[in-house]
Order: C-alpha cells, then sequence, then structure tokens
C-alpha cells in the first residue's frame, strides 16, 4: 500500500468509527474486546483450552508544523502489525505453570524525523516521532520462548528469542516519541535491542518477596537480527559477543489506598568489541593522529526506573495520577549517548464518563557524549571549516531534548486513538536547526 493511501485507511478509521458504535453483534462491539469478537464463542473455547491469539495493528501519522532540518511540510505515515500466540501448558499437556509463546512484528512505512527534522550529518539519538518506525521496515521474528515458574512462582525462567527490553528496564510504551517510550538502555548503547528484534537468551527471576525481585539475563548478541536478511536467519551467524544483564525491582504499594508503583535499578555488559569514539591505542586524539580508534573488549551501562502511583479517583486505584523517572547511562569511551533522562506524568480516568481514557506529558534529555562533541570540533578545526552551512561541516552535538504532550481515547476496549503534539529541541543535540514542532495520531487495534 502507497504512504498516501496508508495515511488516509487511518484517517477514515477515525472518521467512520462512530458507526461501528452502533453495531449491535460481535464484531464490532463497542464494549468487546476484539475488534472481530469472539468467533461465535470458538476464541473463549480456545482460550480456556490454552491458546490465545494475538493480531494487533499500531499505525501513526506525523506532521511538521515548524522547525526541524528541512521546514518544507508533510506528513508521514509509519504501521506495525503483531501476529502471536500464546500457549497455557498446563491447560493444553499439563505442565504446571509452563507457558510457550511465538510472535511476529512487521514494520511499514516512513519516519517524519529522517524525513524532515533531523540533519543527515548529525542524527537524532532517541527522540524518533514515530515510534513504531526502525529496525527494518520488514517483518521480524520477535518472539519465540519457553517460560517455566517453580515454586509458587518464586523462581521464573525463560528461554528462547526474545528483546533484550522485554524484562530488563521494561516500563512500557504510552507516547508516541520513540525517547519517552520502552527501555531507555536500548536507545543510546547501540547494542540493546528492544522490539522488534528478538535475541536468543534466557532470564532468570528470584522473587524474593511479593514486593521484591531480582532478576539476569544472558543473551546473544548478534547485530544482523535487526536487518532485513538477517531477520529470520536464527543461527549463529553475524553473532559479535554476548550480552549480560541484573535488574533489581521493589513493588511497593503505598498507603491506604495501596497505590502501585515499581522501581528499578539495573546493569549491563555487552562483549563485542568496541572502537572508542575520541582515543586511539596510544592515548591520542584518532582525528589528528590519523591512527585507529581504539578498540575495547566491550562496553556496558545501567538504568534507574521509578514509576509510582501518587493519587486516585474517588479511592479507585484503576484511576488517578501516576508519575515517573527514568535514567539510562552508557559507557563514555564508546556510546555516542553517554545518558537520557526523561520524567513525566500519566493521569487516568480524568473524567467520570471516561474511565479508561488517560492524558499523558513526557519530558525527555539525551546527552550527547561530549568526547563525541570534541572528536567533532577537531575535525572541523582540521579541515578549517567554522560555518555549519557548510556541507564538509561535522555538527558538534551537546543535548536533545522531546516534549509530548497526548490524550489517550479509549473508545472501545480494541480501539485506542491518541492525538498528541510534540516538541523537539535541537534535534540531534545540533543548536543551528530550529526547534521542531510535530502533530501526531496514533490508532491501536486489536482484532
Amino acid at each position: 500500500m502507497k504512504s498516501s493511501e496508508q495515511v488516509a485507511v487511518h484517517w477514515l478509521a477515525i472518521l467512520f468509527f462512530p458507526c461501528m458504535l452502533h453495531a449491535s453483534e460481535q464484531p464490532f462491539s463497542s464494549d468487546g474486546k476484539y475488534m472481530t469478537g469472539d468467533w461465535g464463542g470458538l476464541r473463549t473455547d480456545l482460550k480456556n483450552k490454552g491458546y490465545d491469539f494475538t493480531l494487533e495493528y499500531g499505525s501513526m501519522v506525523t506532521s511538521n508544523i515548524s522547525g526541524g532540518y528541512n521546514r518544507n511540510k508533510t506528513v508521514r505515515y509509519s504501521d506495525q502489525y503483531i501476529v502471536g500466540a500464546d500457549f497455557n501448558l498446563e491447560k493444553i499437556i499439563g505442565i504446571q505453570d509452563g507457558e510457550f509463546k511465538m510472535s511476529l512484528i512487521d514494520r511499514n512505512g516512513r519516519d517524519l524525523t529522517v524525513d524532515r527534522i533531523q540533519d543527515p550529518r548529525a542524527p537524532t539519538i532517541g527522540s524518533t516521532v514515530n515510534s513504531n518506525y526502525g529496525r527494518g521496515q520488514t517483518w521480524h521474528a520477535t518472539q519465540f520462548w519457553y517460560r517455566q515458574s517453580w515454586w509458587n512462582k518464586a523462581l521464573d525462567i525463560k528461554l528462547g528469542l526474545m528483546p533484550v527490553g522485554e524484562d530488563f528496564d521494561n516500563n512500557g510504551c504510552y507516547f508516541q516519541n520513540l525517547a519517552l517510550c520502552g527501555s531507555l538502555a536500548g536507545h543510546g548503547s547501540g547494542v540493546w535491542y528492544n522490539t522488534p528484534v528478538g535475541q536468543w537468551g534466557t532470564r532468570v527471576r528470584y522473587n524474593m518477596t511479593s514486593q521484591v525481585y531480582l532478576q539476569a539475563g544472558a543473551f546473544m548478541y548478534n547485530p544482523s537480527y535487526a536487518t532485513r536478511n538477517g531477520s529470520f536467519q536464527l543461527d549463529n551467524t553475524g553473532r559479535t559477543g554476548s550480552m549480560y544483564l541484573a535488574e533489581l525491582g521493589f513493588t511497593p504499594e503505598f498507603g491506604q489506598n495501596k497505590l502501585p508503583g515499581t522501581w528499578k535499578i539495573g546493569v549491563w555488559r555487552n562483549t563485542a568489541d568496541a572502537n572508542d569514539v575520541l582515543k586511539d591505542s596510544q592515548g591520542n586524539d584518532y582525528v589528528l593522529s590519523k591512527h585507529a580508534p581504539r578498540v575495547h573488549d566491550g562496553r556496558y551501562g545501567g538504568w534507574l526506573n521509578m514509576q509510582q502511583q501518587v493519587t486516585t479517583q474517588g479511592g479507585d486505584r484503576q484511576r488517578g495520577l501516576s508519575l515517573f523517572w527514568h535514567l539510562a547511562f552508557n559507557d563514555r569511551d564508546t556510546a555516542t549517548m553517554d545518558y537520557q533522562t526523561q520524567l513525566g506524568a500519566v493521569y487516568k480516568g480524568l473524567f467520570d464518563k471516561r474511565p479508561q481514557d488517560f492524558i499523558g506529558l513526557g519530558l525527555s534529555k539525551m546527552h550527547v557524549n561530549s568526547k563525541v562533541a570534541e572528536r567533532a570540533r577537531l575535525l572541523n578545526e582540521k579541515k578549517g571549516i567554522d560555518d555549519a552551512d557548510n556541507p564538509a561541516w561535522t555538527p558538534v552535538r551537546s543535548a536533545e531534548y522531546a516534549a509530548e504532550l497526548h490524550y489517550s481515547l479509549g473508545l472501545t476496549p480494541w480501539f485506542t486513538l491518541r492525538p498528541n503534539v510534540q516538541l523537539l529541541i535541537h534535534p540531534g543535540g545540533d543548536k543551528e536547526i530550529k526547534n521542531a514542532w510535530v502533530l501526531g495520531s496514533q490508532i491501536l487495534l486489536r482484532f
């Protein structure tokens, strides 16, 4: 489907949705869990027997209304399809607390950030305005894992193919801007893969109490899995190292209303060789020495993640204000972005007649490693260039900021519409680029 046709489908779904609400039978029920309904009772019957199927669609439309590197106005569309199945092995073959899951993800479209907002010489480092764009516009094998629990689920193990960010530093994705979506540790490290890219590995979790857990993971590091050609070449071809992670989590419930929260701290190390961003093996600036960059035997990073509900609406824990703060840091010898931090608020059920709606405000700062900025300064000095308009100029980057305000309408349990406005300050960390304002719209459908 061409991009213009995809955008038309996105907006037709919004315009004609009110007609769907009048449907009195499945599918398209206004209170049904899925758009296609219960398949005449077959879906419920299959789930009771241990078979649960997933088919989801998400689309994003964005338009640059001012600012950016290229100020010509346009509209860009991207989408994502998720096809999967979850098998309850206890119901199917009697394996107590056993689960098997598999999924494929297909991505399509174009990103406004690439086409209009960023300077090609200094790509954005985390604030893509279409978060479901990236990792190749193609199919990906995302999940193919087995999970087993013991001792009343105190010990939990997963084995198989899965995104690293599925279990580690996972805070969900409620925003359209990628800087506010998913595991921050995956944004600037260059070696951490979030959805849709899976990696072979294992995750072991021990729930020390009902509120405290410790988990560790070991994964293959195979960059080829993120490419179009390597998406289904699921062997050791392309492997360059391993990924090791550990996370300590606390899930408290505060006050009389037992307000839920999630607090996490974690670290990771990747064993693949990594070039130094500034120095050669002798400790000199390789831009000047003309020697190869120093090679490190791996890289590392970590994260802090805090989410806490702080109010309720009339004592209802499903409604109220939640706050979040998130920090991820990377090895300064090898990373373009040495740290990213975000904070924000989500209020669910602001209006009595719309308890499933929520409004979200998020802010994020992505700090470019000062060693990367120094390398750019040396390059410009070496070439004798001091004009940012010169095509040979290398932007000297500092920090990139992103903000998003959205309202999420739960029109039905299976249809979500999320209009938003985004602001990117110094895209790519380049102060020469005018701040960009973007209008966006997101649709989520569960078939």
